[in-house]
């Protein structure tokens, strides 16, 4: 009779171990953290041309914007970020500036007409 109340045991307990293994894997990659992430382009171009990543992972373009210009995303699931901007004008400054969770990620600076700025990575 004891050996059936430790087989017994042995599976409950196995079973135990296979659900929390179960809930372990799917919280971390369920429940994983969405970032908050937030594009800024400012300076004293006229007008600039805007390429971004959103949280699709797709491609968005903006022309002739003018500055400051700014694009959030309060649940950003990607963990690739691209901020693009390209000065149309003859003259003026372009800051670009990417924020994850309210810090800054990466930041970039150019000067001068028809110049551009990139910045790229993985958060």
């Amino acid at each position: 009779m004891s050996t059936n109340i430790f087989k017994t045991n042995g599976i409950i307990a196995r079973i135990i171990m296979v659900f929390v293994l179960m809930v372990c894997i799917s919280s971390s990659i369920a429940c994983r953290q969405k970032d908050s992430v937030t594009y800024e382009v400012t300076g004293d171009a006229e007008l600039v041309d805007i390429a971004i990543s959103d949280s699709d992972g797709d491609m968005e373009r903006y022309e002739d914007m003018t500055l400051p210009w700014r694009r959030d995303y309060g649940d950003f699931e990607q963990d690739y970020l691209y901020l693009y901007a390209y000065n149309t004008g003859d003259s003026g400054t372009v800051n670009i500036t990417i924020y994850v969770n309210g810090k800054v990620f990466k930041s970039a600076t150019t000067s001068g007409g028809y110049t551009s700025a990139v910045v790229v990575g993985n958060k």
